[in-house]
């Protein structure tokens, strides 16, 4: 899930950075019946490649490329209108419009995103509109027959999505450890706790080293053993 916090004053600061790879994976470790786990690193590139996320990115060698927070998030909303069968060009429509009407520099990480019927619409202002109809309204009840793109969450100031929950007690907060995923509520990276339970350590007793339940503890594992399966 996708939540939001009040404090954004430093939000474009240590946003989190991930290589291809490494962005891969926890795209792949969120699947759900939704959107399964089918993303690939090379599928990555190609969107960069062809600017569908990072533009400036589309000439850097691949083994150079990184994203932030922000456009991982991105993919995470991208990916989800696509399994909705919404078109690349609806999707660059919408994008190209918010940027330009709103000044968002990052568009799906920042406004709630609906979709039904291969269409996509944003609500803006209490609002539904067609972004790739230059923000046409559209009728009040098709808000029933949408869809929302799951695990977001934006703050009341900025609409700007402050941390990822791809998984139970799991986040991905950019303003923590680099935004490498950790037990939520903590700064404890999941592979800390990955680290000691497989080198042997009871989950009870690494619970008690950490101040964690056996639950978050489990929760923990269970994503690890998610990432080392992509």
């Amino acid at each position: 899930m996708l939540t939001a916090t009040s404090d954004t004053s430093n939000h474009l600061s240590f946003v989190g950075i991930y290589d291809i790879p490494e962005a891969a994976r926890y795209l792949n470790a969120a699947g759900t019946p939704e959107l399964p786990a089918a993303f690939g690193a090379p599928k990555l590139i190609r969107w960069i490649r062809s600017g569908l996320i990072a533009p400036e990115q589309a000439e850097t060698p691949g083994n150079e490329l990184l994203i932030n927070f922000y456009e991982l998030i991105s993919v995470r909303v991208i990916a989800a209108l696509r399994q909705a069968r919404v078109s690349v060009k609806e999707i660059k429509a919408t994008e190209r419009w918010l940027q330009e009407r709103l000044g968002m520099e990052y568009p799906f990480a920042t406004q709630n995103i609906l979709t039904g019927q291969g269409q996509l619409f944003v609500e803006w202002q209490e609002v539904l509109v067609s972004g790739s109809r230059h923000g046409q309204m559209a009728l009040e009840f098709l808000r029933g027959y949408l869809i929302s793109v799951r695990d977001l969450a934006f703050d009341e100031h900025s609409d700007l999505v402050a941390l990822w929950e791809p998984s139970e007690h799991v986040t991905l907060d950019p303003l923590v450890q680099f935004g490498a995923p950790c037990v939520k509520g903590t700064r404890i990276p999941t592979r800390s706790i990955a680290g000691m339970v497989f080198a042997g350590e009871p989950e009870d007793a690494v619970a008690r080293d950490f101040a964690l339940t056996i639950d978050e503890v489990r929760a923990a594992m269970a994503w690890e053993r998610k990432l080392s399966r992509t």
